[in-house]
């Protein structure tokens, strides 16, 4: 029986399988490779406005050179790792509560993603990204 973050693992794990499951089932021409095993998911929040999304990821403790951010269709994956701090042991832990290793977040939308003007910053531990919604009406001019 798993204990602690390792049930927390098993979870994002077969949710992970589940939904590669689903895409395949939907979508079986779409080449799919082995599931990456991922530590831990961040907590994050999604607003929307009539002009972008906006997604907030927490990431405290991580460098902003081991985030990565991509967009693909109409879904935005931030990946990424939080390393262990070096200077801490095992020995001299007292208690240790947050996770290290490889993460992963991924953001589903109604509709395609416009990836060229999206707007990353990292500050006080939270990720910040600004996706614009692709024009998808416009006016023609009828002559």
């Amino acid at each position: 029986m798993a204990v602690g973050g390792e049930s927390l693992r098993e979870l994002i794990h077969l949710r992970r399988r589940l939904n590669k499951l689903f895409d395949e089932m939907i979508q079986p021409d779409r080449a799919s490779g082995p599931l990456p095993e991922f530590t831990w998911m961040p907590s994050a929040d999604v607003f929307e406005d009539d002009r972008c999304y906006c997604v907030e990821v927490e990431l405290p403790g991580v460098a902003i050179e081991d985030v990565v951010v991509t967009v693909d269709g109409s879904v935005l994956s931030v990946s990424g790792q939080r390393k262990p701090r070096s200077e801490i042991s095992k020995e001299s832990a007292q208690r240790i509560e947050r996770y290290v290793g490889p993460f992963l977040r991924e953001f589903s939308f109604p509709e395609a993603l416009d990836a060229e003007p999206v707007e990353a910053s990292l500050r006080d531990g939270v990720l910040r990204l600004t996706v614009p919604k692709k024009e998808q009406r416009r006016k023609v001019q009828v002559r």
